[in-house]
């Protein structure tokens, strides 16, 4: 039994990657307009001497970037790091193992894959896919 429902081949994934550069590079591009006006995406407040103008609980670009991670999720696609712009795609080698295939942002290709537990620091080439 495997963790995750939906699994990619190389293919589906890299067919993601236009998709994908547009809607990570804006989710960083939010949240870094939400750290300069003091909201913290992880604890969904504001810091503390930053003070809204506005009466909505959380902010437009704070909504605008979750419905893009949700998109994302929805179709099966974990964003793992909002402030590297790092992504997992499960998915199956030809030996059955159920892995990752991790691409980060400002990288052309989908180049590498993990374990499940491995994480980006136990990325291993493509070609031992």
């Amino acid at each position: 039994m495997y963790q995750y429902k939906k699994h990619f081949t190389l293919e589906e994934a890299r067919n993601h990657l236009p998709r994908l550069k547009y809607e990570i590079s804006e989710v960083m591009e939010l949240k870094s307009k939400l750290d300069l006006m003091g909201f913290n995406i992880y604890t969904r407040k504001y810091r503390p001497g930053f003070n809204p103008d506005t009466l909505n609980e959380f902010p437009e670009d704070y909504i605008h970037m979750l419905e893009i991670l949700q998109a994302l999720n929805d179709d099966g696609i974990i964003v793992k790091g909002v402030e590297e712009g790092l992504v997992d795609f499960p998915a199956l080698r030809k030996n059955g193992e159920e892995v990752f295939l991790c691409w980060k942002e400002g990288e052309d290709e989908i180049d590498f894959w993990h374990s499940l537990t491995g994480g980006y620091r136990g990325r291993r080439p493509i070609a031992e896919f």
